[in-house]
Formats: structure tokens, sequence, C-alpha cells
């Protein structure tokens, strides 16, 4: 026999269920919107494509935005359809120059020798660039290579045709000209091409730094977010040192390169850890608070920048793993 409630035992009822949905929703996070952060293609920016890869990142709203080209993320930074982006340092201080609010959050490498100034065959030497016509883009990265590059020659901006070529461009750049000054993974294109290798960033370490950047609201929308990106950036870096051969597999696709040559390109950089974050990001000014400040220095200088920029604040330690938010 089944026994029926009464309006009351019903309408009790329905409010302790109200009352317990409420209980439960209110212990409940609440989610957070989607975190969009954008990249071009560079080895030191891979990690975060491995970890999405590894499944670090599937209980989380971390949406990694896959983008042809720099000025492509720049753009989307700028339109405010990014929360965040991995970039060179001063591509974050171009962004600042537009009075745009960014908190760097992460230092993701030093190139090493991963970006390069390369040759047509028959130019052997830096020296023998005199009067030839050198590919580069228009940024301090471009800039600060090419001038060390022809400062080792001996050589002058105006002993050379410098032509300006977007990232895109390179390959052509380097075929209708003499040289041209690119980055991985168009450097080990260019060289299984027959290119030659004059210079590279080894020779100036420290100099050209990949940082990832987040818009300063983020941090107050997307805080859970931000903390599953860091931590499945630093357990994909030790992914890439436990098991290479298969990391090198899970990358290759999108750097259009052999899984072998996926790992070798990671010669050509410095991968930071956690405790050299800690110290670069940590403190004010940190450490690359000062390494902006210098780079924008040089940048105002070359007319890169419009303003002097006031550098505060720029770096936020808090999502490093181990730190509390």
């Amino acid at each position: 026999m089944k026994t029926k409630l009464c309006g009351h035992h019903r309408t009790l009822a329905g409010i302790i269920y109200l009352a317990l949905a409420l209980l439960v929703s209110a212990c409940s996070p609440t989610p957070e919107p989607p975190l969009r952060i954008g990249t071009n293609v560079w080895p030191g920016y891979e990690p975060l494509y491995l970890a999405r890869s590894l499944g670090y990142y599937k209980e989380s709203s971390v949406n990694l935005v896959e983008m042809t080209s720099a000025p492509e993320v720049i753009q989307a930074l700028r339109s405010g359809t990014l929360e965040g982006a991995a970039l060179t340092l001063d591509e974050a201080l171009t962004l600042l120059d537009d009075e745009l609010d960014l908190k760097v959050i992460l230092v993701m490498d030093f190139s090493h020798g991963g970006d390069v100034l390369l040759a047509r065959p028959g130019i052997a030497a830096l020296g023998d660039l005199r009067d030839k016509r050198i590919g580069v883009e228009q940024t301090a990265v471009g800039a600060l290579l090419l001038d060390a590059a022809l400062d080792a020659a001996g050589l002058r901006v105006s002993d050379v045709e410098i032509v300006y070529c977007a990232a895109n461009e390179h390959v052509d750049c380097y075929w209708s000209g003499d040289a041209v000054v690119t980055f991985e993974p168009i450097k080990t294109a260019l060289l299984k091409q027959g290119a030659w290798q004059l210079f590279d960033s080894s020779r100036i370490p420290g100099r050209i730094v990949d940082v990832l950047v987040v818009h300063a609201d983020s941090i107050s929308t997307h805080p859970r977010s931000l903390e599953y990106l860091l931590a499945g950036y630093f357990k994909a870096r030790e992914y890439l040192v436990d098991a290479a051969e298969d990391a090198g597999k899970r990358m290759a696709p999108r750097m259009a390169l052999s899984p072998a040559e996926v790992l070798a390109s990671f010669k050509g950089l410095r991968l930071l850890g956690l405790e050299e974050n800690q110290t670069l990001l940590s403190g004010n000014p940190s450490q690359l608070q000062a390494t902006a400040s210098e780079l924008a220095g040089f940048m105002l200088e070359r007319k890169l920048l419009r303003n002097r920029l006031t550098i505060e604040n720029l770096s936020d330690s808090r999502f490093l793993p181990g730190n509390k938010p």
C-alpha cells in the first residue's frame, strides 16, 4: 500500500529539498569562464600543448588557442578575445605601450640558440654580409640579434640592406635575399634546405626572453584556471624530461617537424624551472622587471616604443605551484 503525502507534508519536503540543494550549490565553487591562452609556434611554448595532450587541463576551463603568428596573438590580446598569451618580453612591452594592463605570471625560456641569422650558401662568414640583403622582423628580438651579429662582424646597419618581413615571410625573404634573422621551427626547415648558420642567440645569453602574460583583471576572474595552467605546464616539463620520446611524438604535428627534430629544437633554448621563476618573478622590483626596464630603454632608443615605460608590478608569482593565490 502506497503512502500519500498530504499537502503540507509535500510542501515541507519540497522546502527541505530546496534548502539542501541551495546548501550543496553554496559549497560548490562557481565555474569559471574559459581561460583563453593564445600562442604561435615556438618550442618554448610547446609544454602547454604537451600538457593538453596529456590531459592535464581536462578538468579545467583552460583553452589553448593556436595562432599562426605573433602579430595575430597580439591583436587578439588587444581586442580582448584572449585572457592571456605566450609572448617574447618585447612583445609584452609593446602592449604595455598601448596601455594594456598585463601581468607576467611565468618566464618560459631564454633563447639560447633558437634565434639565428641564416645566410645563403656561399656567405660563409659574418663579414661577407656587407652590402647584402637581410630579412628581419621589425621587433626588438630581431633588432637585438641583428645588432649583435653585425657588431661581431665589425659592421654597421648602414653596411647592409635591411628588409623587414613578418615571421610567416621568413622563408620567402631568405630565398629572395641573402640572409634572414629567424627562429625555430623555421630555423630547422631552412637548415635542411642548405642555409648556413652565421650567428645565434647563445652568443647573447639572457637577452631574448619568452613569458606568459595575462590581462590583470583575469587574475580575479580566473584564479583556479591560472593555477591549473601553470601546474599543467610544469608537469609537462617534467614529462618532457622523463618521457622525451613520447613527448616528441606528441609535439611533432604542431611544429611540423619529426619527433627527433622537435627534441633537438629544445637545445636552442633554456626552459626555466619553478625555482628560477620564483627568483625572477618575486620582489618589487623583481629581476624580470629590471630586465624589462633595460629592454624598454633599448626599444625606445630604436623607436620600437612610443613612450618611456614605468614598469611597476609587472610580474606576479602567486600562481606558481606552491604559492598561494
